[in-house]
């Protein structure tokens, strides 16, 4: 299983720029790529405000989804990532997708909004699990940024196991140590390969250098290669997983938590 982390610079609040600049990010992917993933809200970037959210927020049809789907059709890899999403009735969410070459789509709605921004206030919080994914024999899933912080939330189940986690994440530089050591637990911790893709260039929250975003094995050690344009890349072993887990099953042995949603 190859995978592909893209460090994009979202330009603030204009789909248009976004689409027409990941088109051509997605160009320059590697063709014997599998999966891609994009950083969080890669056609707006974070939005303070209500009325800028309303004005660009989509459903699961609107144009960001269409792109994807003609993109992950045309180049025959999977597209992860989030966008600015509403159920059309004046709720707003951060919106995970996970987009397949034949078209299918899976969406999960960001549950741990950021309280140091308005994320909380603007934006609603996601009432499901994250669902587990099941692409060219691996299974995913999928959490955004924040999520990251929360381990029970990303908890592996032996009787609903994933083997990859994807984080699209808009993470400022100012907190990259938490965001590596993170990425790196929940990989330990439930014995997974982890993915964090964070955007790249600067708002007012801060920078974010293409080299924060990374990729990491199930004993915690990052195994991605970084491209002259930025691009992560790391080929996953289905043998070293599984091997891996067999000599040291610690993920089967966890705790059974309930999750009030």
């Amino acid at each position: 299983m190859k995978i592909c982390s893209i460090p994009y610079d979202i330009v603030y609040a204009s789909p248009e720029e976004n689409l027409i600049g990941m088109a051509h990010a997605l160009s320059q992917v590697e063709n014997d790529t599998d999966v891609v993933v994009l950083p969080e809200l890669f056609t707006t970037s974070f939005i303070p405000d209500v009325p800028t959210v309303s004005s660009l927020a989509e459903g699961n049809n609107g144009r960001t989804v269409e792109a994807l789907r003609r993109w992950a059709q045309f180049f025959g890899f999977a597209i992860a990532g989030s966008f600015l999403a509403t159920d059309g009735a004046g709720k707003f969410y951060n919106r995970a997708f996970f987009i397949e070459p034949l078209g299918d789509s899976t969406f999960y709605d960001k549950r741990h909004l950021f309280p140091l921004s308005t994320e909380d206030k603007v934006y609603s919080s996601g009432q499901f699990l994250s669902p587990v994914i099941r692409f060219r024999g691996w299974s995913f899933k999928l959490i955004i940024c924040f999520d990251l912080r929360f381990p029970v939330w990303c908890r592996n189940n032996p009787a609903d196991l994933y083997d990859v986690l994807l984080v699209p994440s808009n993470w400022p530089h100012s907190r990259h140590i938490p965001y590596k050591i993170l990425l790196s637990a929940r990989a330990v911790e439930n014995q997974v390969f982890a993915v964090g893709a964070n955007r790249s260039g600067n708002d007012k929250y801060g920078e974010y250098p293409k080299s924060d975003s990374c990729i990491y094995d199930n004993w915690g050690n990052p195994v991605h290669e970084t491209r002259r344009n930025g691009y992560l890349y790391a080929l996953l072993d289905r043998d070293e997983l599984t091997e891996g887990r067999r000599k040291f099953p610690a993920f089967q042995a966890a705790d059974r938590w309930s999750i009030d949603l």
